[in-house]
């Protein structure tokens, strides 16, 4: 084994002190054909990468297919096949014997403690290894007594790992759910982007969608910073466009309007959360965002 280690060892060195001569060469060649220190450099990594690369997949190569191959035209020969069979059988015959004998330790009950060997040659009788019959026999029957058991307790870890029908219709009602409450929550931020796009620059609207985001997302009202809308929205728009978004989302009219007084401070300034709440549904006066019941 430590041989083997050795002999691992010093190929590899031999190779990697080939691939860096290789690079080497490459390096000093660039050089001569006068290319710069750093390109030189780059060359020697590279051409020892490659070479590595080429000396990896050879052995890849070798292992797989050449390897298989040379050993079928071998074993053609008598004298080779002869030779492989002897190395081969004291291996069976010798793992044959351990778990034989491991298993006759496991299996055979202990002998009484008064017998005692007269002779060694009768030691050596008693502990005579048995014919390659027997040694079968032995070994085709253990795995029969664990078969059973291995084989139950495969099947039971198997239904263990199903999941139960109430499982799988649960899963199945969560994901419906979750799929229903994204696509109420894009057509909001669709409506909000195709209405307010002329009265927002593009960091404000993408700001206002995040808020409404998390208003719909959270029970509480989140923390926000104002808003400051064109001056052609009045306070009626802004009241119909909190009220079309609150409906889509099935939030209480107050809530909602304490929403967007926050968010459009600076418009509605002159207005109150109650008076806001009132009028949000309101139609009498001109707008320009109209009550919107299809999102709802």
């Amino acid at each position: 084994m430590e041989q083997k280690k050795i002999e691992h060892i010093t190929l590899n060195l031999i190779v990697f002190g080939t691939i860096v001569i290789i690079g080497v060469l490459a390096r000093q060649t660039v050089l001569h054909y006068g290319w710069d220190e750093f390109s030189s450099n780059l060359i020697l990594v590279v051409c020892s990468i490659i070479m590595g690369a080429i000396y990896l997949n050879l052995q890849m190569v070798f292992g797989q297919l050449l390897s298989p191959t040379i050993e079928k035209c071998f074993m053609r020969f008598e004298c080779y096949r002869n030779k492989a069979v002897v190395v081969e059988t004291p291996t069976i015959h010798s793992k044959l014997v351990e778990s034989t004998i491991n298993s006759k330790l496991i299996i055979s009950e202990p002998e009484p403690e008064m017998e005692e060997i007269e002779t060694t040659s009768d030691t050596t009788e008693e502990v005579s290894i048995p014919s390659c019959p027997e040694l079968n026999e032995d070994v085709a029957e253990l795995p029969k007594e664990d078969a059973t058991p291995s084989t139950i307790n495969n099947i039971s870890i198997e239904e263990s790992n199903q999941p139960t029908e109430y499982e799988v219709f649960r899963a199945n009602a969560m994901a419906e759910k979750e799929r229903a409450s994204q696509e109420k929550l894009d057509k909001v931020l669709t409506y909000t982007k195709q209405n307010l796009v002329l009265y927002l620059s593009e960091t404000d609207l993408n700001r206002l969608c995040e808020y409404i985001t998390k208003y719909y997302l959270s029970d509480s009202l989140p923390k926000v910073e104002p808003i400051k809308v064109d001056t052609q929205l009045k306070t009626i728009d802004i009241m119909h466009f909190g009220w079309n978004i609150g409906k889509s989302f099935g939030k209480p009219r107050l809530q909602t309007a304490t929403f967007i007084k926050r968010v459009f401070a600076h418009t509605l300034r002159d207005s109150e959360i109650s008076t806001i709440e009132r009028k949000m549904s309101h139609t009498e006066s001109e707008c320009r965002i109209k009550l919107d019941r299809k999102i709802a």
